[in-house]
């Protein structure tokens, strides 16, 4: 199975989950950039406030082309309970993810919040069947077997997919 990762991190915690479920998958990263480069107390003042009223921002690379993979995993951080606007902009940017299988994870100090629903529904609005979702703490990024869990689910889909003999 080929698996797509795409992912935004400011501080580094989604980018550890994402590197280390590459690492027991075989999957391809791609890192969204937000073009607004917050300051980390700009995360807070003016990144929060635009993911709770799901703005997009402008990211690079601007076109995310996963034609060529089974599975697409999307992976944010959790600002003012949603995804960031990154994140929102990377899903609009996905070109051939209608019928991919997908799952999602975020990262936080506390709570997902809404920020899993809201992942969900973008992606299979988008035309993605989302098979699973997966919230991580900031002590859980620190955990290096915490990935286990997204992994063993990637593994699953893959095991089925075999299975069923398809071929998204």
């Amino acid at each position: 199975m080929s698996v797509c990762i795409v992912y935004h991190s400011e501080t580094g915690n989604t980018r550890a989950v994402a590197e280390r479920l590459a690492a027991a998958t075989g999957g391809d990263l791609i890192e969204v950039k937000d073009l607004a480069g917050y300051s980390k107390v700009g995360m807070y003042l003016k990144g929060a406030p635009r993911a709770m009223r799901k703005e997009r921002a402008a990211i690079e690379p601007s076109v995310i082309d996963v034609s060529g993979y089974e599975t697409v995993v999307v992976g944010t951080p959790v600002w003012g309970g949603n995804p960031t606007p990154a994140a929102n902009a990377a899903v609009a940017a996905l070109q051939g993810i209608a019928g991919k299988t997908a799952v999602a994870f975020c990262t936080s100090r506390g709570g997902p919040g809404k920020t899993l629903e809201t992942l969900r529904e973008m992606l299979a609005d988008r035309g993605a069947e989302v098979l699973g979702t997966v919230s991580f703490t900031t002590r859980d990024v620190r955990d290096p077997d915490a990935v286990k869990a997204l992994a063993g689910l990637l593994r699953t889909l893959a095991v089925s997919s075999a299975s069923s003999g398809s071929s998204r």
